[in-house]
């Protein structure tokens, strides 16, 4: 089967390209000039130089696809305009450039795109009415819509925070952990969903294969939640380090929320944390069940969290990320 993977070259995306290519599908991806392949390096890939934003460019990289897995997408922007092009703007250009012969839209999504749960162990219904809280998770919501609405067959998939190999963002964390520090944001436990990549990368592939209703829409995540707290205990271990518990009063992660703000737009260039990121880590929870893909999909993620960890830490250590 031939298949396009938008963000291929990116963190979750050359886990996908990986496994769709030990399967023996023809695997082709969607690149802007410049792009930093080196994730996939070693793998045989077709490359299609374009862009989301540019419809013209969209027709020649979907040529002779059967099944579109769409990972690409923007984290941050200045404004939730900048956002919504992408997310938005960019998924209504790719779905209105696919074929009559294309036999499933996969949209990898985010928990973002949900909201927060109640609070604690207690995960957010999966029936119930979205509440994002933040300019991604409106732009992820409205790439839904726009799916649903186009009518291709199509699955929805909502990841939580994510690690793994090859990320930048949880890495932050990592490498205050090794100094000895585990952050917390405020006093009240925090619960989190988390999903490994790989794992990740396999309920994807599942949800592309696995006969469902057009517009399902599943979360993929670890069936146990996690604090901040306890997160940052299992990185100190897979670090080998001893880590000091460091609460920080939410006045505080707001100011440097604004601060960060104010900082990235004198240099031109938005960062992840920022007061959007805040908004997100100041939630009560942000916890998915899951059960509804672990039964739809006969998936549910196979490498325990210290393993997966440790793997984390092997594959940053050995890339000199560490």
């Amino acid at each position: 089967m031939r298949v396009l993977v938008t963000g291929g070259h990116g963190f979750i995306g050359s886990h996908v390209c990986e496994r769709l290519i030990v399967r023996g599908h023809q695997v082709r991806i969607l690149a802007r000039p410049g792009s930093d392949l080196s994730h996939l390096s070693g793998l045989e890939v077709e490359t299609a130089r374009g862009d989301l934003s540019d419809p013209g460019s969209l027709p020649a990289a979907l040529d002779g696809i059967t099944r579109v897995y769409h990972l690409a997408g923007a984290l941050k922007g200045f404004r939730e305009a900048d956002l919504m092009a992408v997310n938005r703007d960019g998924t209504r250009n790719l779905v209105a450039a696919c074929g009559p012969g294309l036999e499933r839209f996969i949209l990898v999504s985010s928990l973002a795109a949900a909201g927060p749960s109640p609070g604690g162990f207690t995960p957010r219904e999966d029936d119930a009415p979205p509440t994002p809280l933040t300019w991604y998770g409106h732009s992820k919501l409205e790439a839904e819509r726009v799916v649903r609405e186009s009518g291709l067959p199509s699955v929805i998939l909502r990841p939580p925070v994510v690690f793994g190999p090859r990320d930048r963002d949880v890495l932050s964390y990592f490498k205050i952990a090794q100094k000895g520090f585990l952050p917390v944001p405020g006093t009240m436990q925090r619960y989190y969903s988390l999903i490994y990549a790989p794992d990740l990368a396999e309920g994807i592939l599942k949800a592309g294969d696995t006969p469902l209703p057009t517009g399902e829409t599943l979360a993929l995540v670890n069936p146990e939640p996690v604090t901040w707290l306890d997160l940052g205990r299992h990185i100190a271990k897979a670090l080998g380090r001893k880590g000091r518990e460091l609460h920080l009063p939410e006045g505080a992660i707001r100011f440097a929320g604004g601060a960060a703000d104010r900082i990235a737009r004198l240099r031109g260039r938005p960062e992840i944390f920022s007061s959007q990121k805040v908004l997100e880590m100041l939630a009560p929870a942000w916890v998915a069940s899951g059960a509804r893909a672990r039964k739809l999909l006969d998936w549910t993620p196979s490498t325990p969290l210290d393993q997966a960890l440790w793997q984390t830490v092997r594959w940053y250590r050995d890339h000199d990320w560490l």
